[in-house]
């Protein structure tokens, strides 16, 4: 399992809103080699949301760019950012 870390950075006063657009738009996508996630939205700074997603793999991630799947889902909630995402890909071990 590969952890999808998105760091983003949207308007505070459609942070809710925003949540809520990228979880219907996610489950509408359903891509293949994706089990799920978490939204993480920063107590301290209301313009700060931290996505989790779990894939398969990063090759299962990326084969998904650029399709016409994958610029629709973006387009949904990309509005609601105001600054470019920060993604890297992790394995989590447990402490």
């Amino acid at each position: 399992m590969v952890y999808e870390i998105l760091v983003q950075t949207v308007d505070p006063a459609r942070r809710d809103e925003y949540v809520q657009v990228f979880k219907r738009a996610l489950r509408e996508w359903n891509p293949t080699g994706f089990h799920g996630g978490k939204a993480c939205p920063s107590v301290e700074d209301p313009s700060r949301v931290v996505m989790i997603l779990e894939w398969d793999s990063v090759e299962a991630h990326t084969s998904h760019r650029g399709t016409p799947a994958h610029t629709r889902f973006r387009e949904t909630f990309s509005p609601y950012q105001t600054a470019p995402t920060q993604l890297h890909h992790y394995t989590i071990e447990d402490l």
